[in-house]
């Protein structure tokens, strides 16, 4: 390992818009690290809830808050002011309802550092349903191909969130596809992935990512924005740039998995009727697809979604519906 990693700046990017009632709990986390060396970029993207205030009172208390106000441009935007900004020499982001363990930022740099890696991150995070530390202690490192592959076979969260990466490695040309509200996560990985020399794979819990914030894009049902959702689907194939038989059954899955993600979210929303034409495409998809999970290194439990959704495509919603009542959270509208 060269160098001390205590001279090693992390600039953490947060894309801030109305998450006034959750954006302190965010601040706060990133704010007690127990790595320190840290450069806090909040950009507020023309929030128009208190959240812009909330950040200047942390910029103000905090010197290495750093916030920035701009028009609304959305997350993609946001988040490509942030690295233009950022001076540290990794880079994570974390959104701004969701909040982060002490140890996050120290445990994906030693990950990077301990294997020099472009790229380090954990393939586990807390959520509403699942609160419980994973005990797995296990450390890997992938390829670019093999991490590509298993971030379209959601082996890897899509989002960006849990991850770290060198600022020089992202100054080659990585960046967020501004046109994407929904995807960006997944097209910016999938590129970053592709790249990268090594990613450095960990298992340890570092992040939670709130699904109970009625405001968030994948709450609420929204037509536009899911078509945007499916178009970012097929810009992460157009925009592949290593082609591999393992690559194109992966991306056969992640097309699958994210229309039957519509499909769930259209019957948990009654809008079969509103959105028919959305509805049976989807429908078409998951049939022409439904055994895309035996050819790729899935979870057991993807696989067995795939198989009730081909014998009973309505148990999913149900079973969500079922989840929301016992954890009292907003899964779908």
């Amino acid at each position: 390992m060269t160098g001390k990693k205590e001279h090693k700046t992390v600039s953490v990017i947060v894309p801030i818009y109305n998450v006034a009632p959750y954006v302190s709990k965010c601040i706060e986390s990133i704010c007690r690290q127990t790595y320190e060396d840290l450069e806090i970029i909040l950009v507020d993207d023309g929030s128009e809830d208190d959240s812009g205030q909330i950040c200047d009172s942390y910029g103000a208390s905090d010197l290495r808050v750093k916030v920035i106000h701009k028009e609304n441009g959305g997350v993609s935007a946001a988040r490509n002011t942030g690295i233009e900004a950022a001076s540290g020499a990794y880079i994570c982001f974390v959104d701004g309802d969701d909040y982060v363990m002490p140890d996050y930022v120290e445990y994906m740099l030693q990950l990077a550092e301990k294997y020099h890696s472009q790229i380090a991150l954990t393939t586990e995070l807390f959520t509403s349903f699942d609160v419980r530390q994973s005990k797995n202690t296990e450390q890997t490192v992938y390829s670019g191909e093999r991490a590509t592959e298993a971030i379209l076979s959601y082996e890897i969260p899509i989002g960006v969130y849990n991850k770290i990466y060198e600022k020089t490695f992202l100054d080659q040309g990585i960046r967020f596809e501004e046109e994407l509200c929904i995807g960006e996560g997944f097209n910016f990985n999938t590129a970053a992935f592709q790249r990268a020399q090594t990613v450095a794979v960990g298992r340890r819990k570092l992040y939670f990512y709130r699904k109970d914030n009625e405001n968030s894009v994948t709450t609420k049902f929204n037509a536009k924005k899911w078509e945007n959702g499916l178009y970012a689907v097929q810009l992460i194939k157009k925009n592949l740039i290593l082609h591999s038989e393992r690559l194109n059954k992966a991306w056969e899955f992640a097309w699958w998995r994210t229309n039957t993600d519509v499909y769930d979210l259209l019957v948990l929303s009654n809008g079969k009727k509103q959105y028919p034409e959305m509805y049976h495409e989807c429908r078409k998809v998951m049939r022409q697809y439904k055994f895309s999970c035996f050819h790729v290194p899935t979870s057991a439990m993807q696989r067995m979604r795939a198989v009730v959704l081909w014998l009973c495509p309505a148990l999913i919603p149900q079973a969500m519906i079922w989840r929301r009542k016992k954890y009292h959270v907003n899964v779908g509208n």
